[in-house]
């Protein structure tokens, strides 16, 4: 016997919620799957712009957690200068994974099954959940390794795009509330940033396309020392927290005009999709954006396109001062 949803989305974290939260203003059935419990650790630069505040209708005021407004600066090798605040279209702000991802899933008001999917298959118009859910909609919203997209888009992965990263987020006290992204330095096809929290909290980490490791041979480890070594130099990170730090990786995927996310009454989105943008490796927005539009077409507001999802965060003429750089990093 299984229990039936109109929608059942897999997944809990910014995609899942939002499209959740859309969902649940309409009074529709729905339910989240999610293989963990929240809060749970989400390793994420935790950048978020005042876009992504928008389209959620809340304010920094709204929120309830640790939230910092941003002063961004960029540097763009082979320029050896600051191109000064960076220049996105929107406010940039810092928040913390572990408490964002909570506060969204708590806001959209959604019933939540801790399971670990393992099974899907379709059976006429319904989608079946290791035999014990049922529904109309699927909605993936797992992240890289989502099960829906497994089941339903196994040849949706676009290798070229796929980007492999190392962070850390730790304990140290910043002076002020500048954060640092780095695009293509000590020859990195990709980018490195320092992202400063409230209450005393910062985030680095460093992202290149796996093509690029395995083709120029230097490992992406090699390229985290040399970029503490550089944080050192200028002052962000005292040598001895550069030498003591353990990071973590993870992988996901920049956007791309190939590849469906959407089959029959099945969606992907967020990192499921492969959506994050594709200069500065933003993934919270196009999560949020895919998220909302997906709900959307469930409601019958709208037609669920990738097009439809904003593919940069910078604005236009820093998109066009970059565009040769980014070309040449997605042929590697």
């Amino acid at each position: 016997m299984t229990e039936y949803y109109e929608t059942i989305i897999v997944g809990g974290g910014p995609a899942g919620s939002s499209c959740a939260w859309k969902l649940n203003q309409q009074g529709k059935e729905l339910v989240i799957l999610d293989k963990q419990s929240f809060p749970r650790l989400k390793l994420c630069a935790g950048w978020i712009t005042s876009r992504v505040m928008e389209k959620l209708e809340f304010t920094p005021e709204d929120y309830p957690h640790s939230i910092l407004q941003l002063k961004t600066k960029m540097y763009v090798a082979p320029f050896p200068f600051s191109f000064g605040r960076c220049p996105t279209r929107w406010t940039d702000y810092s928040i913390r994974r572990i408490e964002f991802d909570r506060w969204l899933l708590q806001r959209s008001h959604a019933p939540v099954i801790t399971h670990h999917v393992k099974h899907i298959e379709k059976r006429r118009e319904r989608y079946i959940i290791d035999g014990k859910y049922e529904c109309k909609y699927l909605v993936g919203a797992g992240g890289t390794g989502c099960p829906v997209r497994r089941t339903f888009f196994p040849h949706q992965r676009v290798q070229k795009k796929q980007i492999a990263t190392l962070e850390k987020e730790f304990e140290y006290p910043q002076p002020d509330n500048t954060a640092y992204f780095f695009l293509f330095y000590s020859g990195l096809r990709g980018y490195s940033w320092y992202v400063p929290k409230r209450d005393g909290y910062v985030n680095i980490g460093l992202g290149g396309f796996s093509s690029y490791f395995k083709k120029s041979g230097i490992n992406i480890h090699q390229h985290f020392q040399w970029f503490l070594k550089d944080l050192s130099e200028r002052g962000l990170l005292d040598e001895q927290t550069a030498q003591d730090l353990k990071v973590s990786g993870y992988s996901y995927y920049l956007y791309g005009n190939q590849g469906k996310i959407k089959q029959d009454n099945c969606f992907l989105i967020g990192d499921s999709a492969g959506l994050a943008s594709v200069d500065l490796g933003e993934g919270i927005a196009p999560a949020i954006e895919s998220g909302l539009l997906a709900a959307g077409e469930i409601l019958g507001d709208c037609q669920y396109k990738k097009n439809a999802i904003s593919h940069f965060s910078l604005n236009r003429f820093w998109q066009w001062m970059i565009e040769p750089w980014l070309l040449k990093i997605l042929e590697v």
